[in-house]
């Protein structure tokens, strides 16, 4: 029996040929993957830094907007305090301040009510409260802000609200005194927290004067923001305005 045996050089030609052979595949795989790997993350990439930008602009709007919110409710609260100190001014009703606005009493302070709808919500510059026959509000009592001046009347009641009729109201004729001179005059309501009087011409009225109850203990009804005169008229027109905000009145004071 023959036995055929590969010369050794040729073992060794073949053993370098397996070698080289495998050898390729490793590096032909290894570029395959860098290549498909590359191609990938070329892909998903852009995905991922638009995601990274997204939510660093939703975060940023987002804090800008939380931003936003504390300036304007700050913004606002300012305004309230300043509006507030303005109507106290101009009212120069000092003992009002000593209210005890956090709870409703009935004492010689009078009942403090919150305002659950305003105009443009209620018509005819009516006001609806939260208190009524149950916390000892009746017709007819006098309506004040917390800073003093006198806005209305109770027109209506029910057990737990009331409706506020406000002097501002069309049509409505409240009798009233013009600071200056002491001189008596009818308030008329034009809406939407303003007032028209008629004077003779005459009677020196100016912008800034203001107009009060005609009671005793008179309080600020409204002051006068414009004066209408022609030469030949024997009476000239003013244009008052309520100190109150009648769209964001929050508190009232309801007195007998």
């Amino acid at each position: 029996m023959k036995t055929n045996y590969l010369p050794k050089n040729k073992k060794i030609l073949l053993y370098k040929r397996v070698t080289l052979f495998l050898l390729g595949i490793f590096i032909l795989g290894t570029l395959i993957f860098s290549v498909f790997d590359s191609i990938l993350l070329r892909v998903v990439s852009p995905i991922w830094q638009g995601e990274s930008w997204i939510m660093r602009t939703v975060s940023k709007e987002a804090g800008i907007w939380r931003g936003r919110e504390r300036l304007l409710e700050e913004n606002f609260s300012l305004k309230e305090k300043v509006q507030s100190l303005e109507i106290e001014l101009a009212s120069l009703r000092t003992g009002e301040n000593s209210l005890a606005l956090l709870g409703r009493s009935s004492d010689e302070e009078g009942i403090v009510a919150g305002v659950l709808t305003h105009p443009p919500k209620s018509p005819y510059d009516i006001l609806v409260i939260d208190a009524g026959v149950q916390d000892g509000v009746e017709i007819g009592e006098r309506v004040f802000l917390p800073e003093g001046p006198e806005v209305g009347v109770i027109s209506d009641t029910f057990t737990r609200t009331a409706k506020v009729k406000l002097f501002s109201s069309s049509g409505v004729v409240t009798p009233a005194v013009l600071e200056r001179h002491a001189v008596s005059i009818e308030l008329e309501g034009l809406g939407a927290g303003n007032f028209k009087i008629i004077v003779p011409r005459d009677t020196e009225v100016q912008v800034g004067d203001r107009v009060l109850s005609a009671y005793v203990n008179s309080s600020l009804l409204a002051i006068i923001e414009d004066v209408e005169q022609k030469p030949t008229d024997s009476f000239k027109e003013a244009i008052a305005r309520s100190p109150a905000n009648i769209f964001s009145l929050r508190l009232l004071v309801i007195k007998p």
